[in-house]
Formats: structure tokens, sequence, C-alpha cells
């Protein structure tokens, strides 16, 4: 069978008038055994439906920082804003594939993507939130700092990768705060930030707040894309609205 066709939305990149996109991503989706494609977020929305019905699973990329007004708030002085146009289309193509029953994995930005969607709220700065130890989570160097992750073992991801806890590294400076509808916490990190999120009644609708992407070269960041690909192709193989 073909392997299942797994979008990955792209970035704003310095030239406006190009898209830009990590070659980590696709490289993850292939190594898992996907068919990784680019979606332009310059698209007309009205082609958001169609975009949705033809993929069998999506990735959701990271990027800088949402409009905090979704939850009530102003930008933060640190803040970098998305761009508006990106912001527009993934909300609309997540509102749809999740009304399809895609398989969705958001990484980062895409992890606070999918925590807006649903209602939910992020803290803007962790630098400013008193947190014990208090952990550096941006990438400030060459080298992003790694730190362990706790993980639910009853959680779609602790029962995929049969582990209670998974070595990530990190490269953010913001974070889920208040979990969105009907969304559990399957991650954390030792500061007790957010790390991970699902909706346990969805066939994948799971959120990483580290990038599995640059470690995909070892077995358990490859993985959580295993088990995006293998949910897609269960998709792919009949399993469609």
């Amino acid at each position: 069978m073909d392997r299942p066709l797994i979008g990955i939305t792209t970035d704003t990149h310095p030239r406006p008038d190009h898209y830009e996109s990590p070659i980590a991503y696709a490289r993850a989706v292939e190594a898992a055994g996907g068919l990784a494609v680019l979606l332009p977020y310059h698209a007309d929305l009205s082609l958001v439906p169609q975009y949705a019905r033809r993929l069998d699973g999506m990735v959701f990329s990271g990027g800088n920082d949402l409009n905090p007004q979704h939850y009530g708030q102003t930008f933060h002085p640190k803040a970098i804003p998305i761009d508006p146009a990106r912001e527009r289309f993934e909300l609309a193509l997540l509102a749809e594939v999740e009304r399809l029953r895609v398989p969705i994995l958001g990484i980062c930005l895409g992890a606070q993507l999918m925590n807006i969607h649903r209602g939910g709220s992020l803290l803007q700065f962790l630098p400013d939130v008193p947190r014990h130890p208090q952990l550096e989570h941006r990438k400030l160097g060459e080298t992003a700092p790694r730190h362990k992750v706790d993980l639910d073992p009853a959680s779609q991801l602790g029962r995929w990768l049969n582990k209670r806890e998974i070595d990530a590294n990190s490269s953010h400076k913001q974070a889920v705060d208040r979990p969105g509808r009907g969304l559990r916490i399957i991650a954390t990190a030792p500061d007790g930030v957010i790390e991970g999120m699902e909706d346990p009644d969805y066939p994948l609708f799971m959120a990483v707040q580290w990038h599995p992407e640059r470690l995909h070269d070892e077995p358990d960041h490859l993985s959580i894309f295993r088990l995006l690909v293998e949910r897609a192709a269960g998709r792919k193989a009949g399993n469609r609205p």
C-alpha cells in the first residue's frame, strides 16, 4: 500500500515571497514510513477542506508566537508574533482536520495552537514564571538544552513507548498554562512545565512541546512519528468518516 500522506505546516521565511520548513520535519515523517507534503499557508482559506480531505495525518510545526487575544491577553514584550496569515490558515486547517478525525501531531507552536484551538491559555514568557527547579527551556546557544520529561504511562504516547520518562530537547519560551477542552496533560518537565497533552477520545490528537523531529535519529523520538504514521495508515486503509 502507498505510504500515508502527512501534511506539514510551513513557517515564515525572511523573504516574504518564500516559505520555510526545516528539513527535519519531512525527514522524520519519511523515516517513520510516511509521505511528507508541505502546506502553503497563504492558500485561499476556501481550499482548506480540500487539503484536509486529502491528508491521512497532520503535523503542526514550530514557529513564532500566537496572538494572545485568543485567551484575553496582550503580547508580552519578548513575544515574536506569528505571521497572521499563518495563524488564520492553521486554525482553519486544525478545525477541519479535527472534524474529519485526521490523526494530528502538534510540535512546539503546534502544541500551543492545539491548546488555543480548544480554548486553553499559554504562559507567554517562562523566565517570568516562578518554578522549582528553574530550568532553562530556551535555546540560547548553538545547542538546545535537554532534560527529562515524565510521561503518563496510561497515555497513548506512554503506552506506545512503554516508558514513564523520555529525554527531550528544549527550544521554547512559551508553554501551555490552562489546558483546553478535552485535553489531558500527558508529559511534564521536572519544573512542572507542561510538555505534552492529548485528547484520549480522538484517534490521535497529541501535542508535544519539545522538538522530536530534531532527534529523529534517536528511537524514542522517531517513535513519536511512527505513532502518527501508524494511525494515519489506519485511516488510509479505510477508517475515514
